[in-house]
This record gives C-alpha cells, sequence and structure tokens, in this order.
C-alpha cells in the first residue's frame, strides 16, 4: 500500500492562509504547531506537514477501507529534512519527501523497504477535471509500457470505501497505486 500528496506552493499561498485564526488548531497537534512555529520557512513547514498527512491517509484508507476527516488523528514527526514519519493511532507511515521552490511532494509507505515506481510532472492546465484526466492517462500510459500491456484495456475504478482500483479489461491488477495534482504540478506512485 502507497499514497502519495503534492503541494503547489504558490497555488497553496493563493488558496488558504494558514495564519488565519484556528486554522493551525483544527490540522495540526500541538507538537506540529511547535515545529512550525521554529521553523525557518514556516510556510514550507505547514505544507510539508500537510503533504505527509495527505499521502499517509491514503495509505491508511487503502489498508482499512474506512474515510475520516480528523487531521490531529494524523501526528507528523521528522526524521531529517525529507524523511518523517505519520502515525495514525498504532499505525506508522513511512514518508520521504522532495522539497523544491515550486512544490512538496510526499511519498507514503507501509513498508519501508518495499520498492516502487513515482514520477511528478508540471501541467500547466489548470482546469480541474482536464488535469485529472492528463494524469490518469500519464499513469496509465506507465504502467502500460512498464507491464506491456494493452493501454486500451486498463482503466480506474473506486471500490465502495473509494480506494482507487487498477482494471485490466474485467480483472483487477494486484497493483496499489496513488494519484495526486495541485495547481500546475502532478504525481502517480504505484508497486
Amino acid at each position: 500500500m502507497i499514497g502519495n500528496d503534492i503541494v503547489d506552493l504558490k497555488q497553496a499561498a493563493k488558496d488558504s492562509n494558514w495564519k488565519r485564526p484556528r486554522f493551525l488548531d483544527k490540522i495540526f497537534t500541538p507538537r506540529e504547531q511547535q515545529l512550525i512555529w521554529s521553523a525557518k520557512d514556516q510556510d514550507q513547514m505547514v505544507w510539508l506537514l500537510w503533504s505527509m498527512k495527505e499521502a499517509a491517509y491514503k495509505v491508511n484508507v487503502q489498508q482499512f477501507g474506512k474515510r475520516f476527516f480528523n487531521p490531529k488523528r494524523l501526528e507528523c514527526t521528522l526524521l531529517s529534512n525529507f524523511k518523517g514519519e505519520v502515525i495514525i493511532e498504532d499505525n506508522r507511515y513511512f514518508i520521504e519527501s522532495t522539497i523544491t521552490d515550486d512544490f512538496i511532494y510526499s511519498i507514503a509507505l507501509l513498508d519501508r523497504g518495499k520498492s516502487y515506481t513515482s514520477e511528478w510532472f508540471r501541467d500547466e492546465n489548470f482546469d480541474y477535471k482536464t488535469q485529472s484526466t492528463s494524469l490518469k492517462d500519464t499513469f496509465l500510459k506507465s504502467i502500460s509500457d512498464a507491464g506491456g500491456l494493452d493501454i486500451e484495456m486498463l482503466k480506474i475504478e473506486k471500490s465502495q470505501s473509494g480506494v482507487p482500483l487498477l482494471i485490466n479489461g474485467f480483472v483487477e491488477l494486484p497493483i496499489r497505486f496513488s494519484l495526486t495534482h495541485c495547481g500546475q504540478f502532478c504525481g502517480y506512485i504505484y508497486c
């Protein structure tokens, strides 16, 4: 099981004022808020922790099939500038993040040693549906190329709990994946 999340930093700055009253209290634990207030780049820290939580949440939903909205139920710990962990109750998710001037991309793994394929890319189209379609097409092409599968037979469906499934014809493939897009950036990961 695997999850990812990408935050376009310019888009996040436009869409969300994290300094507004009570925002941090709703999303982050007291320990995470301490990380934010003590960071050299507070904006970057807010969105790093956010992307870590989002990526871990996707793995948790794949694992247990239950959605919830309670960001403070997810507790982030930073192990280095680019690695961390997210704990959801008794479950630990390993995080690897890429931080650039333009975006933060986080990957969450249930098994730290699991190999995976991941890619991020810029998509100049800001229309949500068009960008989502482009992301899915790019992901399916990667699967088709890697596995020698007919791309016309591949499709994405969702389980009853909203977990995305990869279907080849009428058969579900044993590939776990996650898709993300925000602003000008898209990413996919699979294992």
